[in-house]
């Protein structure tokens, strides 16, 4: 989140908006697969769940990397990983 210095409030800007909606989805997904996992029983769509995972898990890791070299103060405001 960017401040602006000579206003009272913060003010998001549109790239900032765009991470942070992007990574809630994320969040969102992720959960979402992980209640899955823990009800299927095929070895075969047990795997490719455990890949999923770890694709929005590497997918959140570089949003809250991109968040913090665009100097958002708080990244983690849009949530951690469930």
């Amino acid at each position: 989140m960017v401040i602006d210095l000579f206003a009272d409030k913060q003010v998001l800007s549109r790239e900032d908006r765009l991470i942070t909606d992007e990574a809630r989805r994320i969040v969102q997904e992720l959960h979402k697969v992980k209640l899955l996992f823990n009800e299927v029983t095929d070895p075969y769509e047990i795997e490719s769940l455990i890949y999923k995972m770890k694709e929005l898990e590497l997918h959140y890791s570089f949003l809250i990397k991109e968040a913090k070299l665009g100097k958002i103060i708080n990244p983690d405001s849009f949530g951690g990983i469930l």
